[in-house]
């Protein structure tokens, strides 16, 4: 099995960045490095792991749309990630290896998250197009 080639762009993003604010010293350089990379990893692909997000309703303004998910999710995000990394700082295990770990852990689960979801969403799609071709008149 050839791992790296199943990770995510935008799910390396996020566990860089995880990894990356592990070994930063104080919680707002922390947050603000967790928070940079969720926003940098957004357009690249949307991530898989979520914790908290508010879509807004389709006859909403098209910049409420685009700007409340990633709000609201990236704050959730960042909020998560930082206790995490207040744990993973914690562990008896030197800081530098516990940000491997966590940014490699954070990395793969968006990514595996993220392929249930898009598993999940094409049976849902097909489900609807059967039905919709079986309730259709001959």
């Amino acid at each position: 099995m050839n791992l790296p080639s199943q990770v995510r762009t935008g799910s390396e993003v996020r566990g860089a960045g995880v990894a990356l604010a592990c070994l930063l010293p104080g919680v707002p350089r922390r947050a603000a490095v967790i928070a940079a990379s969720y926003v940098a990893a957004w357009p690249v692909d949307r991530p898989g792991l979520q914790f908290f997000t508010v879509v807004p309703d389709e006859d909403e303004e098209p910049w409420k749309r685009a700007v409340v998910p990633v709000l609201t999710s990236g704050g959730s995000w960042t909020v998560a990630m930082s206790l995490a990394v207040l744990g993973a700082r914690r562990l008896p295990l030197p800081t530098p290896v516990a940000a491997v770990l966590l940014g490699a852990g954070v990395a793969a689960a968006d990514s595996a998250l993220e392929g249930w979801a898009e598993r999940l969403r094409a049976k849902a799609t097909a489900a609807a197009a059967a039905r919709d071709a079986g309730s259709e008149p001959s």
